[in-house]
């Protein structure tokens, strides 16, 4: 820097001048170098936050398209339920394990699919609703001990003998 300063100064150049406008100039503006690493370091962090906006993008849609799935759901479980209410089903646990769920959820009209399918498993299966009562309970049918009373069967199972 002194042979340039040396010929605009000409005899007012002095060393410590030299340092005053060296210090002043550092202050006030950056080398080619130091300008080049900054803008390299701001293109790199520049990069970096697109990628990071991109991720995060692709995270919201993730999460909305999850919630709208989680939403759908809900509604298909309640119209679901309401319909077998309506229908007068005694269990919706057991009637919901005879229905194809997943076809009904996927089909284009969902409440008229359930309500077809509920018609026609009422039709195969009536015990399920409130129409048709379900058969008795046969009580006896191998309940029983065979050959008297329960005590003796016991005995003879242990080799005792009668009391």
């Amino acid at each position: 820097m002194q042979e340039w300063l040396k010929e605009l100064l000409g005899e007012a150049y002095t060393p410590q001048l030299e340092e005053s406008l060296t210090a002043a100039l550092a202050q006030r503006f950056v080398n080619r170098e130091e300008l080049d690493t900054r803008q390299a370091k701001w293109k790199t962090e520049l990069e970096t936050a697109r990628a990071q906006a991109a991720d995060w993008k692709q995270q919201a849609e993730q999460a909305r398209k999850s919630a709208e799935e989680q939403v759908a759901a809900a509604c298909f479980d309640a119209a679901l339920n309401t319909a077998i209410g309506k229908a007068g089903g005694r269990s919706e646990k057991a009637i919901r394990a005879l229905l194809d769920l997943e076809g009904l959820r996927t089909s284009a009209d969902p409440e008229g699919a359930i309500a077809a399918a509920l018609e026609q498993l009422e039709q195969e299966n009536g015990y399920l609703f409130g129409g048709i009562t379900p058969p008795p309970y046969a009580a006896g049918t191998g309940a029983g001990a065979p050959g008297g009373e329960p005590d003796e069967v016991l005995r003879r199972a242990f080799g005792l003998g009668r009391v």
